[in-house]
């Protein structure tokens, strides 16, 4: 399984080679001045210390007599009980061969005016090599692992390597003044870590605890520091001279040391960082104790000119090179702070069990009479079953001890997620889940407020609230990662999405995301804000905020379930319903459908018996058209031969003749009937036009009219009101169905006498032909059905219903409309 919480950026090679490197050096270092160191125990010394140049030390314990006299630090020693001393080894000389407690006379020297002063001859203890060389060598190894231990873990911070600057020139500055006061041999190599430090921290100042606008210029103490040391190591033997610069550089480190300290208070109280303030928060202890306090006595000494002794500003700096540390690493969340707690963890424990282990042996070497136990071979055997009896309940308060002291840890994971498990399982509601969850963390990590996103239509939103987790921090979320404010920008590929990361989640008002996956899928999303205590999140924390996440996700996908199914079982019958809409609107449909085809069947039907009886007509009408044509050619040449004969005969044959006229006329005007009655059907009928034509509407009305004489003749008077129409482009025949349909519904309206109108007129591009009439017109109610099919107001065997019908669908297919009115009174009116 991948990993699910941030992993520590692993250092490279060189970065490893570089930190043994320093770290070997520091050990050799630190063995060898420890070595030269010892041998002050026991050794009869003058009561204060002297530098390889004869200037007393600004350094004493209480107990020693140099102590007490007024102005003796910084000041040159000339002579011991009256012989002059060129170095500070013969000085120690002449006094280590004295007893304890002889008074010693020095001639010092001083600002130009010198002065005797005797001081006793004291006993150098390993209480005295405790409390100054000891301090030295704590400071010196607790600096110098300190900036390995930041740098190693985060190697890519500047911070970190500025830190390493910081205890590399301190733990050089504490390691050589073991050796410092004889023999002396780093004496020049102290003076380059006393020099350096503060431009160390200077560079610390300006990265910590968040980058300065002035960071660029960090290295810039560097210079002044090389323009100190550069006299300093020529005038180190000067005593004089080097007061001076021993001043001036404590100044210096007095001063970067004040920045510091203001930068710190200014960026708790005032900064907009929250990384920056808890850091602050984190080594405020270390800098009050491991900076402030030591700050204090070095600025007073330098002040002074040295008059005070500054051994003991070094009993509490190693607490401000921990917090810093601590502080630097606690930027990476997770691994890290898991390994500085098993570190802390087994380093108490080791500690507790050693101490344990000296103690016993004194105790019994009290209690038994000098060892008579303590010294038999069975006691070691003794002892250390008795340490493994008393090893799991010592290890286990010893872990309660370091979560609380270094982590603000007072809980048992396991405990709560059992008891929270047991919960969830009976739970199937998601606002139920919500709240237990909430509850359990806000119980077990008191922080500013707890919250739950589920996956809810393609966003992950709030259990009981409105806001939803932004795109860019659901992405990151979704590879399993746990995310928080203080994440280091190099996890992330770019600045940019660092960034957005941070924002998204401060939005939210959380400091750590912890993602909810079912099947490598994400559903949701467990947020937590800032710690009440004021810690960081853990290791701990996040392992237990993790497996928090996977019980809830297993809860939420079974509430899902079950909800789904409760709202499947409670939306059934309303499927079920709607299907049966569904399915009888399908059927109202297929009816409809099956309607309309079947009315499409009898319109081609009718189509097809139209276009049958139009052939029919056309071919009667030829037939007749011979006949009629032959007896009209005929009729004029015999009423001429009856003329001729009526001209000669007799009267009585000549009155029969002329009757033969008058018969022969008759026959005439019937021909001309016939032929013309001929001509108007093959006109209507036009078969021999398949295509569209311009053609004369007033043409078609005329024919039409004539056509349709028998209806309207000797009952109804046809009214012409034409106007000036264009030629249209039409099929004719069509049209004239549209006028024969439209004028025998008119006809046939009328029961007796009366008038059918024909108008005509022409609007733009558009030409109007109304037919009205005066017959007895169309119930309102039926007037917009008129041209539906088979709809009539005949009666049963007097209509099909398709006339009007057939209409409109011949003015549809010609890009025109058909339209029908009831007039005042009573009639219709139809526009085309």
């Amino acid at each position: 399984m991948p990993e699910t919480f941030l992993t520590t950026p692993r250092a490279s090679a060189a970065v490893r080679l570089g930190a043994v490197a320093i770290g070997l050096a520091a050990i050799v270092l630190a063995t060898r001045t420890t070595i030269t160191s010892s041998a002050w125990v026991g050794r009869v010394f003058p009561g204060f210390v002297l530098l390889d140049n004869c200037v007393v030390a600004s350094v004493g314990l209480a107990n020693w007599p140099g102590t007490s006299v007024p102005g003796l630090y910084q000041s040159q020693v000339i002579a011991v009980n009256g012989v002059a001393v060129g170095s500070a080894a013969e000085a120690y000389a002449r006094v280590a061969a004295l007893p304890p407690g002889t008074p010693v006379r020095y001639r010092l020297a001083r600002r130009g005016v010198e002065r005797e002063v005797t001081i006793a001859a004291q006993r150098f203890t390993l209480r005295d090599w405790t409390l100054l060389f000891g301090t030295f060598l704590l400071n010196g190894a607790m600096y110098v692992a300190s900036g390995l231990v930041a740098w190693v873990l985060r190697p890519r911070v500047p911070v970190a390597r500025a830190f390493l600057m910081v205890g590399t020139t301190m733990s050089l500055f504490f390691l050589t003044a073991m050796d410092l006061y004889g023999p002396a041999t780093f004496f020049r190599l102290h003076i380059v870590g006393e020099t350096f430090f503060p431009a160390a921290l200077l560079q610390f100042a300006l990265l910590f605890p968040q980058t300065h606008r002035f960071a660029p210029w960090r290295f810039a103490g560097y210079a002044l520091s090389l323009a100190i040391l550069v006299p300093y190591e020529a005038f180190l033997y000067q005593p004089s001279t080097y007061s001076s610069l021993l001043a001036a550089n404590m100044i210096h480190l007095g001063v970067v040391g004040i920045f510091l300290t203001t930068r710190l208070v200014w960026e708790y109280w005032r900064g907009e960082s929250q990384l920056a303030r808890q850091r602050v928060r984190v080594i405020t202890l270390g800098v009050l104790l491991g900076l402030a306090v030591p700050g204090s006595i070095v600025v007073v000494s330098a002040l002074l000119g040295g008059g005070v002794a500054m051994n003991t500003a070094a009993f509490t700096p190693f607490l401000f090179a921990l917090s810093l540390a601590y502080a630097i690493v606690q930027h990476d969340l997770f691994e890290i702070d898991a390994m500085v707690k098993r570190g802390a963890y087994y380093l108490v424990l080791t500690g507790a069990v050693g101490f344990a282990y000296v103690a016993a042996v004194v105790v019994f070497n009290l209690i038994l009479r000098a060892g008579a136990v303590t010294e038999s071979p069975a006691f070691p055997v003794v002892f250390t079953l008795a340490v493994l009896l008393l090893f799991n309940p010592l290890r286990t308060r010893l872990q309660a001890f370091v979560d609380r002291v270094f982590f603000g840890t007072r809980y048992d994971g396991a405990r709560v997620l059992a008891s929270l498990g047991s919960e969830l399982a009976g739970t199937l509601q998601r606002d139920r889940i919500a709240e237990l969850v909430r509850d359990c963390v806000g119980e077990t990590i008191p922080n500013t407020g707890t919250r739950l996103f589920v996956a809810d239509d393609g966003r992950l939103a709030e259990v009981g609230g409105q806001a939803t987790i932004p795109a860019p921090l659901a992405r990151h979320l979704a590879a399993g990662r746990v995310l928080t404010t203080l994440d280091p920008a190099e996890l992330y590929p770019t600045a940019e999405a660092h960034d957005a990361v941070r924002a998204a989640i401060a939005a939210l008002g959380a400091e750590v995301a912890v993602p909810l996956r079912r099947r490598d899928e994400l559903i949701g999303v467990l947020t937590a804000g800032t710690k009440r205590s004021g810690f960081f999140y853990t290791a701990a924390d996040a392992e237990f905020l993790r497996a928090l996440a996977n019980s809830t996700a297993i809860a939420l996908e079974n509430a899902s379930s079950y909800e789904a199914l409760v709202e499947l079982n409670l939306r059934l019958e309303d499927r079920v319903r709607e299907r049966t809409a569904q399915l009888q609107d399908a059927n109202r449909e297929l009816a409809d459908a099956y309607g309309e085809l079947k009315s499409a069947e009898t319109k081609l039907v009718h189509s097809e018996k139209m276009a049958s009886l139009g052939r029919l007509v056309a071919g009667v009408a030829h037939e007749i058209n011979n006949p009629v044509s032959f007896i009209a050619t005929s009729v004029a040449p015999l009423r001429r031969r009856l003329a001729q004969a009526s001209a000669s005969a007799p009267p009585e044959v000549a009155s029969l003749l002329r009757e033969a006229e008058d018969i022969a006329e008759v026959m005439a005007r019937g021909a001309e009937r016939t032929v013309a009655i001929v001509k108007d059907l093959r006109s209507f009928s036009r078969l021999d036009e398949a295509t569209r034509k311009l053609a004369d509407l007033h043409e078609g009305l005329d024919v039409t009219l004539r056509l349709l004489e028998p209806r309207w003749r000797d009952r109804v008077t046809i009214h012409r009101n034409f106007g000036t129409l264009p030629l249209v482009e039409c099929d004719p025949g069509q049209v004239n169905q549209v006028f024969m349909n439209v004028l025998a519904n008119a006809c046939d309206a009328i029961d007796g006498i009366g008038n059918v109108w024909v108008e005509t007129r022409h609007e733009g591009d558009t030409v109007i032909v109304t037919i009205r009439d005066d017959g007895h017109g169309i119930a309102a109610d039926v007037l917009g059905r008129v041209f539906d099919p088979f709809f009539t107001t005949k009666d049963v065997g007097a209509g099909t219903g398709l006339g009007l019908a057939i209409a409109h669908g011949i003015m549809s297919a010609h890009g025109g409309r058909i339209e029908v009115e009831r007039v005042a009174r009573r009639g219709v009116r139809c526009f085309a």
